[in-house]
C-alpha cells in the first residue's frame, strides 16, 4: 500500500488504481514493480506511466512482510569516503541495476566485528542479502550472520572459508610485493603508515613477510585508527622523516595518503624519491599522474564490486552456488616514486 494519497481524498492509493489507470491487472502491476525483467516492455511502460499518473508509492518494507519476499540488500561499509570502497559499492550498483532489488546502507566504521548492534536492528527489516565491505572475522559475528539465513557476501579479503561468499584478493600477498620491492630497490630503513590492528593490519604483516626474504627485519610503525586522508598522510610524513632521519623509503596502506606524503615532501623540498621513497597501495585513477607517479598496488576495485553483484544475483535467483570464492589478482605498478 503506498503512503502518498490521492487529491480531493483521505484514500491512500492503491495497486487497483494503478491497475485500472494501466488497463492491466493488479497482478501484473505488482509483477512490473517487483520483477520487472518478466514483464514485456510495453507493458512496463503502461505502469510506470499509470504510477506517475495516480502517485503510487510501493512500501517495500509491508510488501515483504505480505510476501515473505524482500527487495532490499543491506550493504554494510566500513567508510563511505575510502575511495576504493566506493568505487567496489559502485561496481555493486551496476551489476543490480535493472533487478528487482535495492541496495541499503549502513556505514559500520573499521569495528564491523564488535558492531553487533547495528546488524541486529538493521536485519529486523528482513532484507533479501546481506553484503559487507570487509570480511568479517569474529566467530560470534559470523554465527549471527549464519543464523540469520539470508545470503552473505564479503569483499575485499580472501578468507578460505567464508559465511556464505566471497569477492576479494590477498591483502598480505599484495602487500608482500611492495616490501620485495623496497628490498630489491636497495631501501634499508622502511617505514609502514597504516592500521596496524584488526583485519587491515594483513598489510603490514605482508610487507615485514617481503621485507624479511630479503633479510629486512626491523620497520619503523606508524599507525592510525579511521579513514586515512590526504592531510593524515601529509602529518604522517613530517612525523616519520623527523623522528627517523636515516628512512629511505615509506609504505602508505592507501594512495590517499601517500599522496599527502607527496605534497607535503614538495614542501618540505625533500627529494622523492632520491631522499625517501613512497608507495601507496590502490592505484587510484590519479596515481600514475602524480610527481613523480606514484608505485602502489592495482586493485581493480571497481570489476571487483560488479562480480560480487554479478554472484550475488546468481546466488539469488539459484540458491547456494558451489564456487563461493573469486579471488581477484592485483599487481605491482612500480613508478617514479620508488625508482633508484
Amino acid at each position: 500500500m503506498s503512503d502518498k494519497k490521492t487529491d480531493g481524498t483521505s484514500r491512500r492509493v492503491r495497486v487497483e488504481d494503478v491497475a485500472r489507470v494501466a488497463g492491466v491487472s493488479p497482478i501484473t502491476v505488482s509483477r512490473a514493480l517487483s520483477n520487472p525483467e518478466k514483464v514485456k516492455e510495453e507493458t512496463r511502460q503502461r505502469v510506470a506511466e499509470a504510477v506517475a499518473q495516480t502517485g503510487y508509492v510501493v512500501n517495500s518494507f509491508a510488501s515483504t512482510l505480505r510476501s515473505g519476499r524482500s527487495s532490499i540488500i543491506t550493504v554494510f561499509v566500513s567508510s563511505l569516503q575510502n575511495p576504493h570502497y566506493a568505487a567496489s559499492i559502485q561496481g555493486l550498483i551496476d551489476a543490480l541495476e535493472g533487478s528487482r532489488f535495492r541496495l541499503m546502507f549502513a556505514q559500520t566504521g573499521f569495528s564491523v566485528d564488535a558492531d553487533s548492534d547495528l546488524f541486529n536492528s538493521l536485519m529486523s527489516f528482513r532484507p533479501a542479502a546481506v553484503v559487507l565491505s570487509e570480511g568479517v572475522r569474529s566467530e560470534s559475528l559470523r554465527n549471527t550472520l549464519t543464523d540469520f539465513d539470508v545470503p552473505v557476501l564479503e569483499m575485499w579479503d580472501d578468507d578460505p572459508d567464508p559465511i556464505d561468499m566471497l569477492v576479494g584478493f590477498s591483502v598480505a600477498d599484495a602487500s608482500r610485493m611492495v616490501g620485495e620491492h623496497f628490498a630489491e630497490q636497495g631501501f634499508r630503513h622502511v617505514a609502514y603508515f597504516g592500521h596496524s590492528s584488526g583485519r587491515t593490519a594483513e598489510r603490514l604483516t605482508g610487507f615485514r613477510a617481503g621485507l624479511a626474504r630479503h633479510g629486512i627485519d626491523e620497520v619503523y610503525v606508524h599507525s592510525f585508527e579511521g579513514t586515512g586522508t590526504m592531510m593524515m598522510g601529509m602529518s604522517a610524513f613530517e612525523e616519520i622523516v623527523t623522528e627517523h632521519p636515516d628512512c629511505d623509503a615509506i609504505f602508505f596502506a592507501t594512495d590517499l595518503l601517500a599522496t599527502g606524503a607527496l605534497l607535503r615532501a614538495r614542501e618540505m623540498g625533500i627529494d622523492v624519491p632520491g631522499r625517501v621513497a613512497i608507495a601507496g597501495f590502490g592505484d587510484l585513477d590519479y596515481a600514475a599522474h602524480t610527481q613523480p607517479p606514484l608505485t602502489t598496488i592495482h586493485v581493480s576495485a571497481y570489476e571487483l564490486g560488479k562480480d560480487a553483484g554479478q554472484m550475488l544475483l546468481k546466488r539469488l535467483d539459484t540458491g547456494p552456488l558451489p564456487n563461493r570464492r573469486l579471488i581477484r589478482p592485483v599487481r605491482l605498478e612500480a613508478r617514479g616514486s620508488t625508482a633508484r
